[in-house]
């Protein structure tokens, strides 16, 4: 099973996204089911939708990208478990800068024992419980 970041969606729709060629490839690779069923959270369908906003400064793409994700991959609800979990893991971290929603993806693919997740973002790269993919 294989986690979608903001990341990787947002460079999936974004075609003038520096990582969109890359991103196209790897959606390829996971509608084919090489890495097993995908999902989200709604942190990250939140986030993704609207970064699409702030980007493209239109309500109908934004609405269009979400409609997409909720059509195509279940998004998970955070819950309080993993919210407090999240919570606690954002507060101590030391030598990391993760957002609060990496912290919930962090605590979502450990908590649903995932192996992948999809992302362009440097921050979870070196994870030893998981395999980043780009």
């Amino acid at each position: 099973m294989i986690f979608l970041d903001t990341s990787f969606l947002v460079a999936y729709i974004v075609d003038k996204d520096t990582n969109h060629e890359k991103a196209v490839s790897l959606m390829k690779e996971i509608v084919e089911g090489e890495h097993g069923s995908a999902i989200t959270s709604e942190y990250v369908f939140d986030e993704t939708v609207t970064v699409v906003l702030v980007r493209s400064k239109s309500l109908e793409s934004a609405v269009k990208t979400g409609d997409l994700i909720k059509e195509s991959i279940p998004v998970l609800d955070v819950g309080n478990n993993v919210f407090e979990a999240s919570w606690k893991r954002f507060r101590n971290q030391k030598n990391t800068k993760f957002s609060f929603t990496d912290c919930t993806i962090l605590e979502m693919v450990e908590s649903n024992h995932l192996d992948k997740l999809a992302t362009f973002d440097r921050e979870f790269e070196g994870a030893d419980n998981f395999k980043v993919l780009r």
